[in-house]
């Protein structure tokens, strides 16, 4: 297993989270989380991409499209701060993907622990406008970890916020004799190509989608259709309004960005 100097194996790490759609809430949300390093690029996106891949290579096989349920689906160059992120608006039929510039800066502290026969150290950062504790191993002297957290001095194996609203946990790891194909699930997703788009644009377009959530079911519906949303029925335009508004108390209430800095100001209607 090479893990020392010029990377030149493709390496899967899958992590837990633990996350809070809801701050307020008690229960956790969990999904397991694939950190996928070749020599080039550093891959970040849900396992379940993988498991509904697998299940489109065997023939004549019925699936499902794996949905992310997580929204951090990322891409970076090896050893760079600079993050393609994959997303999509729920309900929406696009998939967009904007730039970030992620820089993190570390402060190592003296702690050190054990665990699963690492030596892991702890190291503190301000990131997304939250606080975070990381763990991270020398003995895997690559400088990566879940999600944008990289730049120590080994592999991050375990990393929370403060308050405990997301908290990864290594699993386990697999070498690959290649870098995995991830073109059909993260590059492009299920047949559609990213739209690129800048930041603002990204807000711009989840504030629109919070103002009208149907707009494009209402503007196109027919008396005739058979449209049933969430169990209910659809039989005339105007019951999208108290639509509209369940589904905007929802947006409200499980929205809980990993990087609150950059949080859309949704309003309360």
């Amino acid at each position: 297993m090479k893990y020392f100097g010029h990377l030149d194996l493709a390496i899967i790490f899958v992590y837990e989270l633990k996350y809070k759609s809801d701050s307020l809430q008690k229960e956790y949300g969990t999904q397991e989380m694939v950190l996928d390093i070749n020599p080039k690029e550093v891959k970040f996106y849900e396992y379940g991409f993988i498991e509904s891949d697998s299940l489109m290579k065997l023939p004549d096989h019925q699936y499902d499209q794996h949905t992310s349920q997580t929204g951090q689906s990322l891409i970076r160059k090896r050893d760079a701060n600079v993050n393609l992120n994959f997303e999509q608006i729920r309900m929406m039929p696009f998939y967009y993907v904007f730039e970030s510039n992620d820089v993190i800066n570390w402060k190592i502290q003296k702690d050190t622990k054990t665990l699963a026969n690492y030596k892991l150290q702890r190291a503190t950062t301000n990131f997304g406008g939250r606080k975070w504790n990381a763990w991270f191993t020398t003995d895997i002297p690559i400088s990566e970890g879940p999600y944008k957290f990289r730049g120590l001095p080994g592999l991050i194996l375990f990393v929370e916020d403060e308050k405990q609203n997301f908290v990864y946990s290594f699993v386990r790891n697999k070498n690959l004799s290649e870098t995995y194909d991830t073109s059909k699930f993260l590059e492009s997703h299920y047949s559609m190509n990213p739209i690129k788009v800048n930041y603002k644009t990204w807000e711009k377009l989840n504030l629109d989608f919070y103002n009208d959530p149907y707009s494009r079911m209402r503007t196109d519906f027919q008396p005739d259709w058979n449209v049933e949303i969430n169990g209910r029925k659809i039989k005339k335009k105007e019951e999208f309004n108290e639509l509209t508004k369940s589904t905007q108390a929802d947006i409200r209430k499980y929205y809980n960005p990993i990087e609150i800095d950059k949080a859309f100001h949704y309003p309360n209607n």
